[in-house]
């Protein structure tokens, strides 16, 4: 049984390895979307078009003005006279953030008994991203310049309440550390459905399925060996993307090297069985891959990737449950990011066993049906 498995795995593997696209696609595709997400995810949010509208006019507006500036999040760029040029700025797309210093600034700045300075922001809420970036730093500027500006004499307690934060497991809170090890997730998730989607649906394409059904290979050992070549391939994949990730971009991998690829290879294999699945019941290629792109939205939808799990609604929270690609990407990060150890990611890897076995057996119960 077990050569027979590894002749049919030995066959899929001289069958891809003839198709040049699909090397090209397992090797270079993948290094390049990790690459290309990882530059753009590094920079963050950069060179919003600021606008200022400056009543004020005086020294003490001009020098936040010039602070606004000099971040790396913002560009000065336009400086409107009035509230109506500012706002058609801001409908135009011409400017994402704007910034209004009312005329008095100066005089209630150092006068905050008779009525406090304040300064408006408005910011393109279209874009959350921006919004979430924009108004920290504006925050952030003001605090320096009051601090600044406002001397505390020596000895003097300022009262109030001294708050200090650690982000752990990030402690320089780098988005480079989220995004990445879900892509490298994602990328081999993409790699294992596309390969194992177009797995019967080839030989069906070719005529070749009837010709491996009369030769004396059980129905089981001819879905195993289907199935080894993508399984093997993916996990090649995943260790080219984690030396990329951990040497590349010096991204610490903190938990049991040994435990990340036993979990991401029950992973790929519950994947695998979802792409069996999808090569049994389409017709030709271009069906099976269209499923996949489908079903690809789907998973990233359920995933966690874009949104947490937990803020979910209720059904789609359920639906995560049974997202093989949800419970890699948890166990993934716990790993890398925090060291989890076999126990605290449990709940995980009884779900991908679990999957993998339940596509499994529906992969074989397909097929034989089929074939009978």
């Amino acid at each position: 049984m077990i050569r027979q498995i590894f002749n049919i795995a030995w066959k899929e593997f001289l069958q891809i390895r003839r198709d040049t696209f699909l090397i090209l696609f397992l090797i270079l595709a993948p290094t390049l979307q990790l690459v290309l997400i990882s530059r753009n995810t590094s920079r963050g949010i950069r060179h919003l078009p600021l606008a200022v509208l400056d009543m004020d006019q005086t020294a003490l507006s001009r020098e936040l003005v010039a602070e606004l500036d000099a971040t790396q999040e913002m560009d000065l760029q336009f400086y409107p006279l009035t509230h109506q040029d500012l706002y058609r700025l801001l409908d135009d797309g011409d400017a994402k953030v704007g910034v209004v210093i009312p005329q008095g600034f100066s005089r209630r700045f150092h006068s905050p008994a008779d009525a406090p300075a304040r300064v408006q922001a408005l910011v393109d809420g279209s874009n959350v991203l921006i919004g979430g970036t924009a108004g920290p730093v504006i925050a952030s500027v003001l605090g320096l310049f009051i601090q600044r500006h406002v001397q505390i004499p020596p000895g003097v307690d300022p009262g109030g309440v001294d708050v200090r934060a650690n982000a752990l497991f990030n402690p320089t809170m780098n988005i480079q550390w989220f995004v990445i090890p879900s892509t490298v997730v994602f990328i081999v998730y993409q790699v294992a459905l596309v390969l194992a989607a177009t797995g019967f649906v080839r030989e069906k394409e070719i005529g070749t399925l009837e010709q491996l059904m009369i030769t004396p290979i059980r129905r089981m050992e001819l879905i195993l060996g289907k199935a080894l070549a993508p399984v093997g391939l993916s996990v090649l994949n995943f260790a080219l993307l984690m030396g990329v990730q951990t040497w590349g971009y010096q991204i610490p991998l903190r938990g049991d090297l040994t435990l990340l690829f036993l979990v991401a290879t029950l992973a790929i294999v519950a994947v695998v069985g979802v792409g069996t699945l999808i090569s049994l019941f389409t017709q030709n290629q271009q069906q099976a891959v269209l499923l996949v792109f489908l079903l690809a939205i789907l998973e990233v939808t359920l995933s966690g990737y874009m949104l947490p799990v937990e803020n979910m609604p209720l059904l789609m929270r359920g639906l995560a449950q049974i997202s093989p690609l949800q419970h890699f990407m948890t166990a993934e990060r716990a790993i890398v990011l925090s060291g989890a150890t076999l126990s605290m990611i449990m709940p995980h890897v009884l779900a991908l066993a679990g999957l993998a076995f339940i596509t499994g057996i529906i992969a074989w119960r397909a097929f034989s049906r089929q074939v009978a």
